[in-house]
């Protein structure tokens, strides 16, 4: 399996060599609120809407 592989490896080189993908990671940006309307979850018609033709 995909875990018993990744314990190999660290096993082998060191622990904290391989890790998922998911762990560690640091979010360095956030979402511009500025952009956002200020009323943005309570106006139906202000929801942003997506069309596939």
């Amino acid at each position: 399996t995909v875990m018993a592989a990744l314990d190999a490896v660290n096993a082998r080189f060191g622990s904290g060599t391989l890790r998922p993908g998911s762990t560690g990671l640091k979010r360095t940006w956030s979402p511009r609120q500025s952009l956002l309307s200020g009323r943005y979850t309570t106006r139906l018609e202000e929801i942003v809407k997506a069309r596939s033709w």
